[in-house]
């Protein structure tokens, strides 16, 4: 958030860069028809790829270590059994594809284009096998298979390259990006431009939005966003997710990045350049708040930063119908500092990041607390759709609190019913033990009708409570299943 000078501004803000390609349908179709495949780069240096059939991404072979290390992590388990009855041919299913023998020695194997089996031994050996199996390929069409951004690659790079490792959990899936940055252009960013000047004592009236707009200037060579956008593409073809999904996932990416408790100290709180932020994998609300925005852009989502100047808090907007908008700006709330579905707006900010209150779900949709909110950098575009469905979902856990907690008190009251009727019970039982010690026939079958009716009232209450009881674990498993969804817990 800004800090005011009398000449100029220093304002808070950052964004976000990376890299890979734009996944096509002719670029899906081109993957699956070489899924499986070794290919060799035969306008570069011969570089070897290897096409995973799992998720349709091309991996660097790199050096023999490096490909016999990347082979083995993306091998498939298989049984004895399975091993055994598939000795003399695999599947037509499981060409190309590695696989591991975890019951043996931890053998593994490569499955050809013939089904046939080749043994990964030495590293060396398992590297001369898959350039022998390479099919040449150009650099056009090799740049149309979506490229796995994995711990291999950055043994292909160069000694002033970084790898910023980003991790991040969507639909309770761990996901992890190893990105290569380049450390000579985050040292141009970190020394170019942060102010905004204006001559004289009256502020101009867009001076913000100028400011704002000085952090979406990319430099020469930074393609990051662009590259993690095509990074969620590809994923999204993987998984089949919709664009909203697919806005979603990269939107979870930077709020899992960490937050920089300790950049608030700095005075004048200077603000990061986007490839700052994903260089260092951390920032506060206004560096993820840029970041995101960057990316829903290059997504075609409509956006906006969404300032809050009494709580000293930035927020992204994104695009949706008006009635799910916060304030009916045709924004939705996007909470950048930490996970927060889209839409929710975050109880409480405390030191800087937003928080939740526990498992309430009260306000979720309510920005009164947020006092007044000021809208920067606004385009238009794709309007995302999910909060509808988000609301409902919230509503849904409601209900089902509402309902535990008022089972919980009929549940109690039947428990302790129960307990009552099991100590009659065995007060009873113990009554007519002694009567049946002291021979006093006549009491003893006096009271026993009465204990067998009680047993028989017990029993019969017993199931009830059983299949109530059922009924009332399984909601709140539902819940807290649902609770842990939501909040990615």
């Amino acid at each position: 958030m800004p800090n005011k000078f009398k000449y100029f501004f220093v304002f808070s803000a950052v964004f976000l860069s990376s890299l890979l390609l734009v996944a096509t349908a002719e670029a899906a179709t081109l993957a699956a028809q070489l899924s499986g495949r070794i290919l060799l780069q035969v306008e570069s240096r011969g570089e070897a790829w290897y096409v995973n059939p799992n998720d349709y991404k091309r991996y660097f072979l790199g050096k023999p270590d490096d490909a016999f290390s990347l082979m083995r992590t993306l091998s498939l388990g298989i049984s004895e059994t399975e091993f055994a009855a598939w000795s003399n041919g695999a599947p037509t299913w499981a060409r190309g594809r590695l696989y591991i023998r975890p019951q043996s020695h931890g053998e593994a194997y490569y499955v050809d284009l013939n089904r046939r089996w080749h043994y990964l031994g030495r590293p060396l050996d398992a590297w001369l096998l898959f350039r022998s199996q390479g099919l040449g390929i150009t650099n056009t069409d090799l740049a149309k298979i979506p490229l796995a951004l994995n711990t291999s690659v950055t043994t292909n790079l160069t000694p002033s390259d970084y790898a910023s490792s980003l991790s991040w959990i969507y639909k309770l899936q761990n996901f992890k990006l190893v990105l290569p940055l380049k450390t000579s252009l985050y040292y141009s960013y970190t020394v170019a431009t942060k102010n905004f000047y204006y001559t004289g004592d009256v502020e101009p009236a867009n001076a913000r939005e100028q400011f704002y707009a000085i952090f979406f200037n990319k430099k020469s060579g930074d393609t990051a966003v662009k590259d993690l956008v095509a990074y969620g593409r590809s994923e999204a073809i993987a998984n089949s997710w919709t664009k909203d999904q697919t806005a979603e996932f990269l939107i979870s990416l930077v709020q899992y990045i960490a937050y920089d408790n300790a950049k608030l100290n700095q005075n004048p709180l200077q603000p990061n350049y986007p490839y700052e932020t994903l260089y260092k994998n951390k920032g506060i609300c206004s560096d993820k708040t840029f970041l995101t925005i960057a990316i829903l852009r290059d997504l075609g989502y409509g956006a906006a930063i969404l300032d809050f100047p009494a709580l000293n808090h930035s927020a992204a907007g994104i695009s949706c119908p008006l009635s799910d908008s916060v304030n009916n700006s045709g924004y939705c709330y996007v909470e950048t500092t930490n996970y927060f579905p889209v839409g929710v707006i975050p109880q409480a900010i405390s030191g800087g990041q937003a928080i939740t209150s526990g498992d309430s779900l009260s306000g979720l949709f309510d920005s009164s607390h947020l006092s007044k909110m000021e809208i920067y950098q606004k385009t238009s575009g794709l309007s995302y759709n999910g909060v509808a469905a988000t609301k409902n979902i919230v509503a849904n856990l409601e209900a089902d609190k509402l309902w535990i907690e008022t089972q919980k008190t009929s549940m109690l009251q039947k428990n302790s019913l129960l307990s009552n009727q099991q100590s009659t019970l065995s007060a009873q039982q113990t009554q007519l033990a002694a009567y049946s010690a002291s021979g006093d026939i006549s009491a003893y079958n006096n009271l026993v009708g009465l204990y067998n009716t009680g047993v028989n009232q017990y029993n019969a209450d017993l199931e009830v409570y059983r299949g109530e009881l059922a009924i009332y674990n399984s909601r709140v498993n539902q819940y807290n299943e649902g609770l842990k969804s939501f909040y990615q817990k």
